[in-house]
């Protein structure tokens, strides 16, 4: 039984990509296994996702069992760890996704040239199909190098190659965002110059009209009808950890996501500072034993896009937690910005709860779909939301 293989790689989008990917897949009548940072889900089975990218030894399992249970189509994130090492040897890649390349994972890849050439290495394993952003600097060079590479022959000429854009009418894909709200985008997608009409998607921001995008050319070069695509992005109604939504009935407005990037922060601020009227009160930090330049840059982006932050713990590992923060400090004080830091995070969430006045909006970056805080070789149970919901729970216990 020949498994088709979605690969989706990138600094950010891949998981959002790769819901919305199976959403489509799922609406078009295949059974379909996800691999990624969230879960590895196959079949009816959940396994915790230890890695983006598990080992192949894992992989090998994982196929093996959606065999068994003639499950035809899997959507994988790939990660450049996973590409580096080698991970995904054996497996076939039918196609390949491009969402975007910024600063992360240099404690690792030491240069942003290795860490291309990592990502690289994905979509020349692949045997059908592939679309790459290009409106992204090192999307564009992916692009045009594959491109080159297909003319000389290096690449088959059957394999499709095509791009993404928002900025390029002549893209193979273009698009435009028509509306962007809290509850959602409206997208109108344009197929080799023809417009598909307006397409709605249950997640805001230009960050998600990229990823709806790519998500939807990648299901069109694996034969899904425009009707197919269209209902399968409609039906998708949030990813874990992706501009997610703390539901209270106190009129609090809280956000969660997973963005632990510079690129990623700035885009989930930029959406978040275009759908509130109050201030925008910004909650983060950064992990630990990892990319350490990084942390200025960061809270340089927090402190130009909110009103106030709270600069707080997120996995700091074996380093010490104030260290981290003070190296945050510096960008934020640059940018100006009203802060304070509060090493403990659930403390750090109450503090922006208490702050919170109508038309504010509160925005937890770094853990999003994470359930612990790593710490001193300890994996400690931690939940952004259940943090949020215990404390507002807490607050109207204490009015009662």
């Amino acid at each position: 039984m020949t498994i088709e293989v979605f690969g989706i790689t990138g600094t950010n989008g891949k998981t959002t990509v790769s819901y919305m990917l199976r959403s489509i897949l799922e609406e078009g009548g295949r059974n379909c296994g996800l691999v990624g940072t969230i879960t590895h889900a196959i079949g009816q089975k959940e396994y915790d996702a230890l890695n983006t990218t598990p080992s192949s030894e894992v992989l090998k399992k994982y196929f093996t069992e959606l065999e068994s249970q003639q499950i035809g189509t899997c959507v994988m994130e790939v990660s450049s760890h996973g590409l580096d090492q080698g991970r995904i040897e054996g497996i076939p890649i039918h196609y390949a996704g491009f969402t975007n390349l910024t600063q992360d994972h240099l404690d690792y890849h030491l240069t942003m040239e290795n860490y291309f050439q990592a990502k690289a290495k994905l979509f020349y394993k692949a045997e059908r199909g592939m679309v790459i952003n290009v409106d992204d600097a090192y999307g564009k060079r992916l692009y045009e190098k594959l491109l080159e590479d297909q003319r000389r022959e290096h690449i088959a000429p059957e394999i499709r190659i095509e791009s993404v854009s928002f900025q390029d009418s002549k893209a193979d894909y273009f698009g435009k965002l028509l509306e962007n709200t809290i509850e959602g985008i409206l997208l109108e997608p344009f197929e080799k110059g023809s417009s598909w009409g307006p397409v709605a998607i249950s997640l805001p921001g230009r960050t998600t009209a990229y990823n709806g995008m790519l998500a939807l050319a990648l299901a069109r070069q694996a034969g899904l009808s425009r009707e197919t695509v269209t209902a399968g992005l409609r039906k998708l109604k949030g990813v874990p950890g992706r501009f997610q939504k703390i539901q209270n009935n106190q009129g609090i407005h809280v956000v969660v996501d997973f963005a632990h990037t510079p690129d990623a922060l700035e885009n989930l601020l930029k959406t978040a500072g275009e759908l509130h009227d109050g201030r925008l009160i910004c909650v983060f930090g950064c992990g630990g034993n990892r990319d350490r330049e990084k942390r200025p840059i960061m809270g340089r982006i927090a402190g130009n896009r909110s009103g106030f932050c709270l600069i707080t713990s997120d996995n700091p590992r074996f380093e010490e937690p104030i260290r981290i923060t003070e190296e945050i400090e510096v960008g934020v004080k640059e940018a100006g910005c009203p802060y304070t830091v509060e090493l403990d995070r659930k403390e750090a969430i109450r503090k922006a709860i208490d702050m919170y006045e109508p038309g504010d909006l509160i925005v937890i970056a770094g853990k999003g779909h994470e359930k612990y805080q790593l710490i001193n070789g300890k994996k400690l149970p931690f939940d952004d939301e259940k943090a949020v919901e215990d404390i507002i729970r807490e607050r109207v216990e204490k009015r009662e």
